[in-house]
């Protein structure tokens, strides 16, 4: 197999990748070279290494397939796990060719960038980067800008909402073995204060709560390694809302990855690769909005689903969410029972609410929530500020510590 550069130059030169499987080279012996050129490219048996050899780059064949791909993992780790693939929509056959070209012949992946130099090369950095340079080692393209399914530290998922620029998410596999991108999707919403949101296609399928800047409220297991490094970064202004990792020391190995399963998984090196935490799809807690509206989940429960207090499921109901609804008792309340919240404490935040970012203290919140009887509920988070919902009260959780406070009441909803 080769990996090069191709040149087609008319006013400006397209480079781009071509991969080759060419037997020509089958007998040579494994080694690693430091950057790719169109007059050094990457064959077979090669691999592109980063310059700590931290990373390394080179063709793999999942689980013994004839099906070969490109791609990046860490090197002189055990068991590492292939972090990101550059053809994962048209894998090699054993006698194809990969050519990526300039849109005048088929295209099955490209960097799509436009450079006047005559030289070009392909370095990996130890971050795990691939990134594409021109004569004066200027970036014109970088893998970090098209993530597969795994977050790497200092790469970033998020949007750019005044821009249109292209969203950042990161796919699952299709399956274990197979790179193909799969139907589970990571990514971050533009909304104040924004969160972490997994979709089994369009179907949401897990939510991380409310960025607290510093932690997400529905992540009480994260607490502490959010401070080694874990970020979300919003600028209203400028309508962008990214989610990175930053190692707290340079060369700390760890990633975070979406499994084909629609798990969300982080783990790290020490003697060997071990999870920091875990959203996992086996914990129905975790899955979006199991209880339905106005139904809580509890881990620690049984069964984990009751309704809010002032709420009763529907008993002509089979699902297995609670469909909860306003008691008998709630919808004749008094108006001076009415002036009245209930307080849960160690909550996993509602989805969905409408941030007031003009209230500055917790009496103030509740002065606004109410004011308006179609005000359900609201806490006051530290970090964050008011919130308040004004709708059903939908993927509810209580934890056993951590969590905030939310307070909520029956009026106004039906």
């Amino acid at each position: 197999m080769l990996l090069e550069f191709v040149h087609h130059c008319s006013y400006d030169c397209v480079f781009v990748y071509s991969l080759l499987v060419c037997s020509l080279f089958q007998a040579l012996q494994s080694s690693t070279i430091y950057n790719i050129t169109a007059s050094r490219p990457l064959i077979q048996n090669q691999t592109l290494v980063s310059p700590s050899k931290i990373f390394e780059l080179g063709f793999f064949a999942p689980n013994g397939s004839e099906k070969q791909y490109v791609g990046i993992w860490y090197k002189n780790t055990t068991f590492s796990k292939v972090v990101w693939v550059a053809n994962r929509d048209k894998p090699l056959g054993h006698k194809d060719h990969l050519r990526l070209l300039d849109g005048r012949q088929n295209t099955v992946w490209s960097t799509n960038v436009m450079a006047k130099s005559n030289y070009s090369a392909a370095v990996l950095s130890d971050f795990g980067n691939l990134v594409l340079q021109d004569g004066n080692a200027n970036e014109m393209w970088e893998s970090f800008d098209e993530p597969t399914d795994t977050l790497l530290p200092n790469m970033k998922i998020g949007v750019n909402v005044k821009t249109g620029k292209k969203k950042k998410y990161s796919i699952s596999w299709k399956g274990e073995d197979d790179p193909l991108p799969g139907s589970f999707v990571l990514g971050v919403t533009s909304e104040t204060p924004p969160r972490l949101f997994a979709w089994n296609g369009s179907n949401p399928c897990w939510r991380s709560g409310q960025w607290d800047k510093s932690k997400f409220n529905g992540m009480p297991t994260m607490s502490n390694t959010y401070r080694s490094g874990y970020e979300l970064q919003q600028n209203i202004d400028h309508g962008t809302t990214y989610y990175s990792r930053h190692n707290y020391n340079n060369f700390s190995f760890g990633y975070s990855f979406i499994s084909s399963e629609g798990s969300i998984e982080s783990v790290r090196w020490g003697d060997g690769w071990s999870k920091n935490w875990e959203a996992s799809r086996t914990n129905r807690c975790e899955i979006y909005g199991t209880c339905g509206p106005f139904g809580v989940c509890n881990t620690f429960s049984s069964p984990i689903c009751r309704c809010l207090k002032g709420f009763k499921p529907r008993s002509d109901e089979k699902k297995m969410e609670l469909n909860c609804h306003k008691s008998a008792h709630a919808a004749a309340m008094t108006t001076v029972e009415k002036d009245v919240f209930w307080q849960m404490k160690h909550m996993k935040l509602p989805d969905s609410a409408d941030y007031l970012s003009n209230i500055a203290d917790a009496e103030g919140c509740r002065s606004w929530c109410l004011g308006n009887c179609s005000c359900l509920a609201f806490p006051y988070a530290d970090a964050v500020g008011c919130m308040a919902w004004c709708e059903k009260l939908i993927d509810i959780q209580q934890f056993y510590r951590e969590g905030k406070d939310l307070y909520y009441s029956t009026c106004g909803c039906g």
